[in-house]
C-alpha cells in the first residue's frame, strides 16, 4: 500500500526530529533514503504552490431586452436595445416620405 502525502509529511517530520541521516532513518522501514529526500523536497514544493482555485461555470443570464414600437401610418417598426440609430433615422425618413 502506498503512503499518502500526509503520511510522508509525518515521516519527514520524524526524520528531521531524529537527527539521523536519511539512510539510517529509512533502514528497515520499507522505504529508501532517496524516497525520503524526494518527499522532503516535494512537501516544500507543495507548500509554495498557490492554493487551487475551484473552477466555476459561468452561465450568462438572459437579459430581457427592452423594445420600443414605432408606428408610422400602417408601418410598425420594433426597435430593440443596441439598434443602429442611423439606420432607424433612414427608415423613419423613408416612411415619412411615402405619405
Amino acid at each position: 500500500m502506498r503512503a499518502t502525502a500526509k503520511e510522508w509529511a509525518e515521516r519527514v517530520r520524524a526524520w528531521r526530529e531524529s537527527g539521523q541521516t536519511a539512510e539510517a532513518f529509512a533502514a528497515g522501514k520499507g522505504f529508501t533514503e532517496k524516497t525520503l529526500h524526494w518527499w522532503s523536497g516535494e512537501l516544500v514544493r507543495r507548500s509554495r504552490r498557490p492554493p487551487a482555485i475551484p473552477i466555476a461555470r459561468v452561465v450568462p443570464t438572459r437579459r430581457e431586452s427592452t423594445a420600443l414600437m414605432v408606428i408610422i401610418g400602417a408601418a410598425r417598426v420594433e426597435v430593440r436595445t443596441g439598434f443602429d440609430g442611423a439606420l432607424l433615422r433612414e427608415l423613419v425618413d423613408a416612411l415619412g416620405r411615402t405619405r
